[in-house]
């Protein structure tokens, strides 16, 4: 069994309200298998009082209403059991409110949009009785759900019955890349970089992989094998799940993983006209995010989404019949480095927030790319592309280059990216280049004002 790892922020968050002893909401967000639950039980775990935990399903009214009973009823007052029904979920709660005016009780609802999507009025129901009955208790009680558009546009929206309730909203966040490394500490720093790419940082998936097995061993058996987590049900069900039309959802994800990121060349892709709908749902559910330039185009938020769309989509027919260890070996096997480009990207990026304010490094507030089209010296026009520009506010303050390549970065890279900086409008922002393999010797020798970083620093 693994030990929990990480969260401390989150966790410590949380007792901050529960250690007021009076009435708190909080509202926990986030995407599926991102490690909710386990964090919520992690904390219940950690307190010294009674814990109601209750997950809602597909099912009936009736039946998460008799369940729910159930739940509280084996917490609060086992001796009531078989001897008490509650005629709806309003009595319910303000028996939960009547046995947390004395002592701290948490009520934990995992999983809320299904309850909210059974019981529409449930809602107004619990706005009743925090105002009625919870406001007055040493209730502490948490509202966990993974629609992230329900969860905003539901309960935190101004529109919503809930809004203002919250005492605290979390929204849980993929671990960084540090924090991935945690699962896997036998790994070398460049193996916990792929793991990191290759699971997005979420929790369920991490735990996917076996560090005392070799990487590579953990990606074919996982990704390329029949019965291996990764497979197509569990992975196209992040993209379709609650989506009328899923076929169409996935059609999208899996042009935009592809290399289709323009709104015209996905909707040639898909088939249609306008797919204006879907990418907005699919920008609500944060799996795509739409970045402006001269022509806007969409990206995965998830690296494992990439991964599998790119990669492993197209072999599933060759996975079921056991071929999927040799095509990975034949397809993909020299396409990792690739694959890696833009998540060591986000890693240096992840970094350098980290090391904002400290010794040499500016605090910056955002980091973005750069593309523009520019007019050299010779009068030619050309676009050029930078990885990261940081910034606070309107001010450059970082300029950088990632390379996740077998290579180290030689003469014709250094010089190409120092000659892209002359066109960014800076007041002498810092340099920095970020390096798998570390730097040839004429890079070195010629680097003055340059930070020269590899992939081990990273993880100092």
């Amino acid at each position: 069994m693994r030990e929990f790892r990480g969260r401390e922020v989150e966790l410590n968050s949380l007792k901050k309200k529960f250690d007021t002893d009076e009435f708190q909401m909080v509202v926990l967000y986030g995407r599926r298998r991102i490690g909710k639950t386990e964090l919520m039980n992690e904390f219940m775990h950690r307190q010294k009082c009674k814990c109601v935990s209750f997950t809602a399903s597909e099912q009936s009214e009736n039946e998460l209403l008799s369940i729910m009973t159930e739940t509280v009823l084996t917490e609060l007052a086992p001796d009531m059991i078989g001897m008490v029904e509650f005629p709806s979920f309003e009595k319910l709660f303000e028996f939960i409110g009547n046995k947390a005016i004395d002592e701290r009780i948490i009520f934990f609802i995992d999983e809320y949009p299904y309850l909210a999507k059974q019981c529409t009025y449930i809602q107004s129901v619990l706005q009743k009785v925090i105002d009625n009955n919870w406001k007055k208790t040493k209730m502490f009680f948490c509202l966990c759900g993974s629609l992230i558009a329900f969860m905003k546009d539901e309960i935190l929206s101004e529109a919503a019955p809930l809004h203002g309730r919250a005492t605290l909203e979390l929204k849980l966040q993929a671990f960084n890349y540090r924090d991935t490394a945690e699962f896997v500490q036998k790994y070398t720093c460049e193996e916990k970089a792929i793991v990191y790419g290759l699971t997005n940082g979420v929790a369920k998936y991490i735990e996917q992989f076996n560090d005392n097995k070799s990487l590579e061993q953990n990606i074919i058996d996982e990704y390329f094998a029949f019965g291996g987590y990764f497979t197509e049900e569990q992975v196209k069900t992040i993209v379709t799940s609650e989506r009328q039309n899923p076929a169409l959802y996935n059609s999208i994800v899996s042009a935009i993983a592809t290399g289709h990121t323009r709104n015209s060349e996905i909707a040639s892709c898909v088939g249609m006209d306008d797919i204006s709908y879907p990418l907005k749902m699919l920008q609500k559910a944060e799996i795509i995010e739409k970045r402006i330039a001269n022509k806007p185009y969409y990206l995965l938020n998830d690296s494992m989404l990439v991964f599998w769309y790119k990669y492993v989509n197209r072999a599933v027919s060759l996975i079921n019949v056991g071929k999927g260890e040799k095509y990975y070996y034949n397809s993909v096997s020299d396409k990792i480095h690739d694959f890696m480009g833009n998540v060591f990207e986000k890693m240096c990026k992840e970094f350098l927030f980290m090391k904002a304010g400290e010794n040499d490094y500016p605090i910056i507030t955002e980091i973005d790319n750069f593309q523009k089209i520019i007019v050299d010296e010779n009068g030619k026009q050309r676009q050029i592309e930078i990885d990261i520009i940081g910034r606070d506010g309107k001010d450059i303050l970082i300029v950088g280059e990632c390379k996740f390549t077998n290579e180290k970065v030689n003469k014709e890279i250094f010089d190409s990216f120092m000659e892209k900086t002359h066109y960014i409008k800076g007041q002498n922002p810092l340099l920095c280049m970020f390096s798998l393999k570390g730097y040839t010797d004429y890079v070195v020798e010629n680097a003055e004002g340059v930070i020269l970083l590899t992939i081990e620093v990273l993880y100092l």
